[in-house]
């Protein structure tokens, strides 16, 4: 049986080797393309939403449009003994 102290040491973890110039910019890089990426992807949804809040007006006209049609017809039909 092996009683020395290394058994019982614990490993250790390597240390990170620091970038080097080139992976520092890639890394900068990177991180351009992910908020880039991020940017459009929120532009993209606010123009959704936008589009989105303009035809849910639109549709609201068109119901009151509808229902004030709707009740034209009604009177009309009321008037005329249909």
């Amino acid at each position: 049986m092996d009683t020395t102290l290394n058994t019982f040491k614990r490993p250790q973890s390597k240390l990170q080797v620091p970038l080097q110039p080139a992976q520092l910019n890639q890394t900068s890089i990177d991180h351009n393309h992910h908020t880039l990426a991020k940017r459009r992807l929120y532009n993209s949804l606010n123009n959704q939403l936008s589009r989105l809040q303009r035809n849910m007006k639109n549709l609201e006209e068109n119901v009151e449009l509808t229902t004030n049609q709707l009740k034209n017809i009604q009177s009309f039909g009321l008037a005329h003994g249909a």
